[in-house]
């Protein structure tokens, strides 16, 4: 091939090892330098008889440099793999994350009314032992008594729950 005949032929020679770049899920710089060393592979193999379908030749050229490229790179850390499946939970886990959300609501709900009012003071609108007390004129220790009520009550149907799954 001579000289001018691989002017001529070097922008779509570029484009064909630009796009196995591409497909091979470089990023930019990388497909740059991959069309780069695909050209001058190309240029330094522009007497040899075997090229006489350069097209594909800079396809072949192209594929295998960026296997390189690509072997070449350092693994990611196992750890971060493992942390991406971890904080994402899967579709499942989300639907009986829901559920029991909705089953715990329903269970607050039919506590008995003074203790459902003291665990959404405590829980839900965050007031202190001392300001439940004060605005259901009882004693601080009452308070806690009734909280400990509730969640007891609420543990067990928790437990029995847990029980009825298995």
């Amino acid at each position: 091939m001579t000289i001018d005949a691989f002017e001529l032929i070097a922008p779509q020679l570029r484009s064909i090892a630009l796009s196995k770049a591409v497909a091979m899920g470089l990023d930019y710089d990388e497909q740059q330098d991959i069309a780069q060393e695909t050209l001058l592979r190309l240029w330094q193999m522009r007497d040899d008889n075997r090229l006489y379908k350069p097209e594909g030749f800079a396809a072949v050229v192209a594929h295998r440099l960026s296997l390189n490229h690509l072997r070449r790179k350092p693994p990611l850390p196992l750890e971060y793999g493992e942390s991406a499946s971890k904080s994402a939970p899967s579709p499942l886990d989300e639907i009986i994350q829901q559920e029991d959300a909705q089953w715990l609501e329903h269970r607050i709900k039919e506590l008995p009314s003074t203790l459902h009012a003291v665990l959404k003071m405590r829980q839900d609108e965050k007031y202190s032992n001392k300001q439940i007390a004060a605005l259901l004129g009882i004693k601080e220790t009452s308070v806690s008594t009734l909280l400990a009520r509730a969640r007891r009550q609420l543990l067990e149907e928790i437990k029995k729950q847990r029980i009825e799954r298995q």
